[in-house]
């Protein structure tokens, strides 16, 4: 079943205003638009020989597409296209053309043109682009990723503040946590399976790809011409970033052009003499070099680097798909393609002898400076050399650079000769096979746009290409997995379990070796405990609480081993720490042999350090 509209195409040579068919297909119209032609000439139904080709054309905004017309009636001229899905994916008008391939070569456009349109269903008004949806769905993933990962940090937060008043209750919390990850990423790996089997499903492809079949119609049969325009906009004195051309002034003796391009001294951004800024633009903000020196001229010379201006549209991955791999082989490439070369300066010079400048462009082969007409006016002129198409090959450099010069008469010691130059910039045309604009297409959108591997981790550009390895780096990256012991944002996932200094809390006892009993204990002298070989203890946590309201006074406490932490004030074989809350110290000692003995002070009772008292004192032990 189709939904099918039939026009009548008269081949003449006369343009004519394209038919407007009143056609609307629709989104939801896949495998069922389909148009059909009878092509007539002088009104007469036209016979389509066998081998004959008939290309239609369909234009909108934004892309083009070419089908190879079915030819239902070969008698009587009658042939049709079945509209392709991927182009009812577009909404808005689309123009469209007929072609005749013959099969002698020979081939004619029948000047017929018509007009259709294309909508979106209503019921496909929710369903967003295929291209959007990727993103959007990418992005939801990752915001649920988010979320989750807020969660856990606020979670996984509460959860450890707690681990020294309770490690049981720790234990049971870090259990649950456990288990909440694991959905987590049960459920973060489930969407991404989701997203990239709906990927695969619909099978998402470039511009350029998607019209793919028309490199087969086209190939070898017609050409694309490609326009370049070089000047020194945004141009910085020594920098190749913004610019890759420069400009540059010289004295020229006797007005005697060298037999190599001229180096000079390369024009800068600020001062009167050198300023980059005033060649931007077509704008009467001139350029202005002298020399008083008699039989010195003043000149103006532009290097043009056209060889990295072509591969920089064309792409690296084009001139390797071609064998172009070398300076050598590229400059070749681009020579054999030229098919329009002009050099144009916009400028004005003067000397002793009058009003002139002179224009040229160095020939290598040659190894001259081939000159137009020159400019006799005392005000700005366009000057321009234009290079006859057979010519062009010797006019680009074996480095893949054009120069040209600009140049006023000798000075004779007293008038200064002088080159004023507003804006100078080169025309450049070259063509080359559509199946050659094709590749350069596919190597421009495929090979500089795909991320690398620390932009895809990092997640900032949203103008790169994200390919599966890129995807599955980046969330190796940033999103947690069960795999491993991983921190996230100072957060533990504990695959292993809860651990301290790497430590299993499964292989560590937590003993309460001290808790102070009523107002007093203030762990005294007489408060002395040994709690083994220092091999054996990981951690050991001092709790102690303000019982007055004084504050800066010292808390003393003793041990019998070289202590790592705290780093607080050493007073002689004790230790003191200066608080004014309520806190804890974490422990830990410098040797791994002999007993811990844990001793007060009786200072500790006596005002003004009886103001704190030692409230409990916890050790874990290994196992």
């Amino acid at each position: 079943m189709f939904k099918t509209n039939e026009e009548i195409i008269i081949i003449q040579a006369k343009a004519a205003t394209p038919i407007p068919t009143g056609v609307v297909f629709w989104s939801h119209d896949k495998g069922t638009a389909k148009m059909l032609f009878q092509l007539q000439k002088d009104y007469v139904n036209q016979t389509l020989s066998e081998g004959t080709i008939v290309p239609i054309c369909l234009d909108f905004v934004g892309g083009r597409h070419i089908y190879h017309a079915v030819i239902e009636d070969a008698i009587n001229g009658i042939v049709s296209i079945v509209l392709e899905d991927n182009i009812l994916g577009y909404v808005g008008r689309v123009t469209g053309s007929i072609y005749i391939e013959l099969p002698d070569s020979r081939s004619l456009d029948t000047a017929g043109r018509f007009t259709f349109d294309i909508k979106r269903s209503p019921i496909d008004l929710n369903t967003p682009e295929l291209e959007d949806y990727y993103w959007q769905g990418f992005n939801e993933i990752i915001d649920e990723y988010h979320q989750t990962i807020n969660t856990i940090k606020s979670e996984a937060k509460a959860l450890l503040d707690s681990i020294t008043a309770d490690v049981t209750t720790a234990q049971s919390k870090i259990t649950q946590l456990e288990q909440s990850i694991t959905t987590a990423n049960t459920n973060l790996n489930a969407r991404i399976d989701e997203i990239n089997q709906k990927i695969d499903d619909n099978d998402v492809f470039t511009k350029a790809e998607s019209s793919a079949n028309v490199i087969n119609i086209v190939t070898g049969k017609k050409e694309v011409e490609l326009t370049f325009v070089l000047d020194l906009k945004d141009k910085i004195a020594g920098s190749d970033v913004e610019n890759k051309h420069s400009y540059r002034y010289v004295s020229l003796t006797d007005g005697i052009l060298p037999a190599t391009p001229i180096v000079g001294t390369e024009v800068g951004n600020t001062g009167d003499w050198e300023d980059y800024g005033l060649l931007y633009d077509l704008d009467n903000k001139i350029f202005t070099t002298t020399t008083a020196t008699a039989g010195k001229s003043a000149a103006h010379v532009a290097r043009w680097n056209l060889l990295e201006e072509v591969k920089e549209f064309l792409g690296d991955k084009f001139f390797t798909a071609i064998g172009a791999t070398d300076v050598a082989s590229q400059v070749a490439f681009i020579r054999s393609k030229g098919t329009s070369l002009v050099g144009n300066t916009w400028g004005f010079g003067s000397s002793a002898s009058g009003n002139k400048l002179s224009c040229g462009m160095y020939r290598q082969r040659d190894k001259d400076w081939p000159y137009n007409s020159p400019n006799t006016q005392n005000s700005v002129k366009k000057m321009s050399s234009n290079i006859n198409p057979s010519s062009i090959p010797f006019y680009i450099a074996d480095d893949g650079f054009v120069t040209e010069i600009a140049y006023a008469e000798p000075s004779d010691g007293v008038t200064q000769s002088a080159t004023r130059v507003d804006y100078s910039n080169l025309e450049f045309k070259m063509k080359i096979s559509m199946s050659e604009y094709f590749n350069s297409l596919i190597a421009a959108n495929h090979g500089e746009k795909i991320a690398t591997q620390e932009e895809a981790e990092a997640g900032t550009d949203n103008t790169k290409t994200m390919t599966p390895l890129r995807t599955a780096q980046q969330l190796e990256k940033k999103a947690v997995t069960i795999a491993g012991n991983q921190t996230i944002g100072g957060i533990k996932n504990f695959k292993d379990g809860l651990m301290i200094n790497d430590v299993s809390l499964s292989t560590i006892t937590r003993k309460v070796i001290y808790e102070a009993d009523g107002v007093g204990g203030y762990f005294n002298a007489a408060d002395k405990f040994t709690l083994g070989a220092s091999g054996k203890i990981d951690k050991i946590v001092l709790l102690w609480s303000r019982v007055d309201d004084t504050a800066g006074t010292l808390l003393n406490y003793s041990w019998s081993q070289t202590v790592l932490s705290p780093d607080d004030l050493v007073v002689g074989n004790s230790y003191r720490i200066q608080m004014t809350t309520d806190n804890y110290k974490f422990v830990t000692f410098a040797n791994e042999s002999g007993n811990v003995t844990i001793s007060g002070a009786n200072e500790n009772s006596v005002a003004p350090n009886r103001i704190y008292r030692i409230k409990r004192i916890i050790a874990y032990l290994k196992n």
